[in-house]
């Protein structure tokens, strides 16, 4: 007896891990994002994508790499100690570096923040994704494109308070660039196995001077944080970094990304289409067969719910009134009975008249 109830509760827990709804990261696919019924295409933006933050003071350089990838967990590249990377899940990261100058200089890495991702096993919580088109929550910006955030991070101060992390990226639509340009090569390195963009900043870098008003500097100043890369404007740009307005135990990275994987041309209706790319060329015939194909699916379902309520109805209609069994509880049970001779009636006066039509007529006696 204790066998079997042992086994009825595992049935029971396995049956409810079946039945649980997809966690969000599955139904969040870059591939097929919908945002006011409309579908984007992100695909393209896939892989490893990085931006700098830099800034000197004395001989010392502090850098902070910002790292994303909106369609899959980050991994690094090459064998890096745990301490030296985001926890396993991951999709945004930063890791912060202290850099000493000269030719002998050192490179420590200080912290490794897990931002966004599935985190829930790793101490974090869930990625929870929510998009939003950028004319709805920013209609002053005057801007097309997504607003994506992404949570689930977390990082730890010296004194092991959790503050919790997330991620607010705002794609702009530009239908000049195509996501990649001006994108500076960090130090850190990832997994890239099927990212499309493999352009990356390979020129000499400068820091830009702390003013730029044309003002005196002061030589014992820090320099200003700046953004590395190429002298471009880069299409992923960083905004800010810091605690969230109205929760001083959240931090938010908010960047801007101009795409024109993010235009209004390239979104359709939310169907999902047979290429998955959401381009306006092309996507107009797999919305049309989609509908088509949902009409008549219909068409079939009601016409299907309609004849079973009737011979449900009409069966139970003649069991409780005239108190009928076998064929008897069918409505027009009859009729039903003789459909197979009607169908070979009508096949044979068919027959006939076809073989009928086709003889050739003879001559008659006058």
């Amino acid at each position: 007896m204790k066998f079997s109830t042992i086994h009825t509760a595992d049935a029971a827990v396995l049956l409810s891990l079946l039945l649980a709804p997809l966690p969000t990261a599955a139904m969040f696919r870059c591939n097929h994002i919908v945002a006011d019924k409309q579908q984007f295409n992100l695909e393209p933006l896939g892989g490893p994508h990085s931006v700098v933050m830099s800034y000197i003071q004395g001989d010392t350089a502090f850098n902070t790499t910002y790292t994303v990838d909106i369609c899959r967990p980050l991994k690094k590249k090459g064998d890096v100690p745990k301490r030296e990377q985001c926890k396993n899940g991951s999709r945004v990261c930063a890791i912060k570096r202290q850099i000493e100058l000269g030719e002998n200089g050192s490179d420590l890495v200080q912290k490794a923040i897990p931002i966004a991702g599935e985190l829930e096993i790793q101490g974090g919580g869930a990625l929870d994704p929510e998009v939003s088109r950028l004319s709805v929550v920013d209609p002053d910006s005057g801007k097309q494109g997504l607003r994506v955030v992404m949570k689930g991070g977390y990082d730890e101060t010296t004194s092991h308070v959790k503050r919790k992390q997330q991620a607010i990226i705002d794609f702009v639509c530009d239908e000049n660039r195509d996501g990649s340009e001006a994108e500076y090569d960090p130090e850190d390195k990832y997994e890239r196995s099927d990212d499309p963009l493999e352009a990356r900043a390979t020129e000499p870098l400068t820091f830009r001077p702390a003013q730029e008003d044309g003002g005196d500097e002061d030589d014992d100043a820090p320099t200003k944080e700046v953004q590395l890369g190429i002298d471009k404007d880069p299409s992923l740009v960083f905004v800010s970094y810091g605690a969230m307005e109205g929760q001083d135990n959240t931090d938010v990275l908010r960047l801007t990304w101009s795409s024109k994987h993010v235009c209004s041309s390239t979104a359709d209706d939310g169907s999902d289409g047979s290429d998955g790319s959401g381009g306006s060329g092309g996507s107009d015939g797999g919305r049309g067969s989609s509908a088509h194909w949902g009409f008549f699916t219909w068409l079939v379902i009601i016409v299907f719910l309609g004849t079973a309520t009737y011979l449900i109805f009409g069966s139970w209609l003649n069991y409780n009134r005239y108190g009928a069994r076998g064929w008897d509880l069918l409505p027009h049970g009859d009729t039903i009975r003789d459909i197979p001779y009607l169908l070979k009636d009508w096949t044979r006066r068919v027959l006939n008249t076809v073989q009928g039509s086709g003889s050739r007529g003879g001559y008659s006696a006058v």
